[in-house]
């Protein structure tokens, strides 16, 4: 299913207090770790722990909008909490 995006909509749903943890492997995308976040609602109390991900057994990458959050032990991609 994709969703388009309108220019001017701010989205009504809040994400809080969510835990990725020990998740590893492959992206199918260079962007491994994406949070696109509403500036409405950021998302809030997002944890990384313990995440490693790659890119073609490569560094992948990580994008941040409007998310507050921390990581615990290793995370990579570096993030962008």
């Amino acid at each position: 299913m994709a969703i388009e995006k309108v220019k001017g909509y701010v989205s009504g749903v809040k994400i809080n207090d969510v835990l990725y943890q020990n998740i590893r492997g492959t992206s199918a995308t260079p962007v491994a770790i994406k949070f696109e976040c509403s500036t409405k609602y950021p998302c809030k109390g997002i944890k990384l722990q313990n995440v490693n991900l790659t890119y073609l057994k490569k560094v992948a990458q990580s994008s941040c909008a409007n998310v507050i959050g921390t990581t615990m032990g290793l995370v990579k991609p570096d993030n962008c909490l």
